[in-house]
This record gives C-alpha cells, structure tokens and sequence, in this order.
C-alpha cells in the first residue's frame, strides 16, 4: 500500500511522495522504522501530531495525521495524508486491507479472561502447522486501535490470523468484529472485567457476543461447556458450536495438576506436558485446542504447541528463588483473583505463603461488593499473610477479618513501605503470590522479594 492508495481509501489530502510504501502501521514514533505508516493519534496524556516529525526521523515512510493540526512538510522520499479523524481513517484503512485478503482465516478471542494466553496457546499451535503463515496479534493489541494495526500487517502468505479482541465500552466489539470478520470466535469466559464500563454481567455479556455479528452458517463459535452464559451468548447465532472443558470428548482424556510445574496431559492416549500453571490456563488450552480441530490441524502440531508454550510474563509465571513467585499481575478482578488463589493452593511449599494483593479496578458500581467476595475468598485460602496494595482495599480488608482471617493483614497505599515491609518480613523458603490490576505494577516488587538471601 502508497501513499496514494492510502489517501484515496481515508479521503486525505497528500503531501509529499505518493509512491511512499508502507508495510506496517505504528501508534509510536518510538518504535518507526523504513516501511512504516505512523497514525497521529490523539491520546489521554498527549498528543501523537506532536511526533510527526520524529516517526519520520525514525524511519516512517508515510505520516497519517490531523488536518486540523499544524504538521512538518515531509522530508524528501516521504508523504503526509492530512485527515479529519486519523483513528477512524486508521480503521478505514484496516477494513480495506482485511477485505483484500478473502481466504483468509480469522480466529477472533474474546472473554473476560484469559484472552492473551488462549491467543499465544493458539498461535503456538499454529505456527509449528503453518510456520509463517499466520498473524498473530502482538502482545495485547486488542483494542480498535491495536486490532486495525494488527490487520496492517497482512501479508501475501498469510492464511490464518488469530485476533485478540478486546472491549471496555459499548459497540466496541460490533466494530471490531466488522474489521475481523472472524470465522471462528472464542469467548473464553464472562467475569467481571470490565464491568464498570458497562454496569452489569448482563451487558458485558452482550457486548462480547457482539463478536458474532456478521457470522453465517459457516462460521463457528467457541464455547466453554456447562458456563451459565451460553445460551444467551448463542441465542440466534447461525453457526457451528465446538464446545471446550469436557473431558472424556475430543481427545481430552485425563491431567494431573502438576502444580508450579503445569499439567500431565492425556490426549488420545498420548501423555503431553503443558507448562503453564493453574485450572484456568488449562481451560484456555482446551479452547485453543478447539479452535485449530475446526482449521484441520494435525494432533502432532497440537501436541507440539502445548508442550512448547510457556508462561507469559506477568500471567500465571513461576519465578523461582529463594522466595518462590507466582507473578500474576496483569490485571486482577474477582474470578481472575479465585484463580489464581486455586493455583497458588496447588504449589507445594515447606514456607510460608504470601499473598500480596494490588487493587481490582474497573469494578464500578460493583467495587465494593466484589472487593468483599475478594476479601472472603483470601480469607477462605488462609495464607499465613496478606499484604494489601492500594487505597481502595478498604472493603477487602474488612471483609477479609470478617470472615475470620487470624494471619497478619496489612494494607499499604505507598511501594516503598510496603517494600520495606517485605524486606523485614520475607525469608527463603516462603511463596508469594503477587495479583493485582496492570495500575497497581505489582512487578515493582519482585527486586525486593529476589533480594531475599537464600543463606
């Protein structure tokens, strides 16, 4: 795609080269590179028209920016498309580069859990089948601008690409699903993610269903079997229904929960190794798993994926050391938190377990009622501490000591204390479990619990 091309398909005015290639597109300037389109965006902290001329300098070929903005003429070789709205010309632009790729195979993964892990099961599954064949989203890359990115990135070559898709407000997933256009859609699980953008399970249930849209009776939904949702999530879907989480079906014999070490698996009599710890994760490898039955995808490629996908960093990751770490600090809410609480109560340890807890957001109106379930399943797991990180644990707290907790409970609103805390109160031998929202950062600690001296 030229510079030309991209002015006609978003309506922009073209200043400079129009025969600019680009190959990919870039929301950061930090990261253009030769064959880039950098896309101004206006964000909440700053202003990405600010950065034309600094994506240019790294190395983009072709700036999509703001007409209303005052913007650098393009150095020599490249071009400016001056737009209205950049995001949704961004978009634009995505649409039209999916529908240039007709037998394309789309998995879209949605749910209020899990996503990134079942996309990387899926993606690891795939590319031992295809090799360089598929597209996968980077990182979490799930939002309507992360997704229009992603579909940038198509290739001659590319047969399948699997999609995180993201949401946190209403109509959000509609136009995901309509650039997507996914043949099979996962929906992991409904929890509570989010639920403050949208007020309810109900609505957010609605909303992820939305990834159906535009499915016909050749398309195939994912679903996890016995969840209290499907019904409503089916209802009227035209499609195919693969269901995940039986065992005794599909290939699915029989695991033993191996604890920090993953599962022993049994598929069609074979025993495979999964390495990524807790029930959950196991979940997300079933739907993964069902998605790529759907595309053909031989067992040896299947068995081969889950045996060589590991823990993501921040997602259910084993940190080994004197003081034993289960990092699971991506993001938090109540069904995430009972999780990881059942993973951290699957990992055999001759010390003391730690539970550090940072803050559930975007809770809503829900916060204070799902921070006291929050607070009663610690409890309910009886560590021989809990430490809290955030103003807003109040309720957790209380809920917690209601619930009859004896062990120490401590809330902190400042990292240095509760780092402090730590470095008095840990010795080897002992296991955290670290869980919270990506705001509370809870990786800031893991210098201080490594500092712990084995001796």
């Amino acid at each position: 795609m030229n510079a030309a091309r991209i002015a006609t398909l978003t309506g922009g005015r073209l200043t400079g080269n129009p025969d600019a290639e680009i190959l990919r597109g870039r929301a950061d300037s930090r990261l253009c590179r030769p064959g880039d389109l950098y896309i101004a965006l206006q964000g909440e902290r700053t202003d990405g028209n600010l950065f034309v001329l600094p994506a240019w300098e790294s190395g983009a070929d072709v700036a999509l920016a703001d007409e209303g903005k005052k913007i650098p003429s393009p150095p020599a070789g490249k071009a400016l498309v001056s737009v209205s709205k950049p995001l949704e010309a961004l978009q634009e632009l995505a649409r039209q580069r999916r529908l240039e790729f007709p037998e394309l195979q789309v998995i879209g993964i949605t749910g209020s859990n899990g996503k990134t892990t079942t996309k990387e099961i899926l993606a690891a599954i795939l590319v031992d089948w295809k090799k360089d064949s598929v597209l996968v989203t980077e990182g979490n890359y799930n939002s309507d601008i992360g997704l229009a990115l992603t579909l940038l990135n198509l290739r001659p070559g590319h047969d399948i690409a699997v999609l995180e898709m993201g949401m946190n407000r209403i109509d959000e997933m509609a136009l995901l699903a309509d650039l997507a256009k996914p043949q099979i859609a996962i929906i992991t699980n409904i929890g509570s993610a989010h639920i403050g953008m949208l007020g309810s399970r109900e609505a957010l249930a609605a909303e992820k269903r939305k990834i159906f849209i535009g499915s016909g009776e050749d398309s195939v939904a994912v679903i996890e079997k016995g969840s209290k949702w499907s019904s409503f999530l089916l209802d009227g879907y035209p499609g195919k229904v693969r269901y995940f989480g039986e065992w005794g079906k599909n290939g699915w014999d029989s695991y033993k929960n191996l604890g920090a070490d993953g599962f022993l698996l049994v598929r069609n009599g074979l025993e495979v190794t999964f390495r990524i710890p807790g029930e959950h994760n196991l979940l997300n490898a079933m739907a993964a798993v069902e998605a790529a039955s759907v595309l053909g995808v031989p067992e040896s490629s299947i068995v081969k994926g889950l045996e060589t996908i590991k823990p993501l960093s921040g997602r259910s990751e084993v940190i080994n050391g004197a003081v034993k770490v289960i990092q699971d600090s991506y993001n938090a809410n109540p069904e995430s938190l009972n999780a990881a609480l059942k993973l951290f109560s699957s990992v055999k340890t001759n010390g003391r377990r730690v539970l550090i807890l940072g803050e559930l957001l975007e809770l809503g109106n829900e916060t204070n009622n799902l921070l006291r379930l929050a607070g009663r399943a610690a409890a309910e797991e009886n560590p021989d501490s809990i430490f809290l990180f955030g103003k807003s644990l109040g309720s957790l707290k209380k809920a917690a000591a209601d619930a009859g907790y004896k062990g120490l409970l401590k809330q902190y609103v400042d990292i240095k204390e509760l780092q402090n805390a730590l470095s008095e109160y840990l010795r080897a031998g002992d296991l955290v479990l670290l869980k919270g929202s990506r705001g509370s950062a809870l990786e800031r600690l893991n210098k201080t619990i490594g500092e712990v001296s084995s001796g």
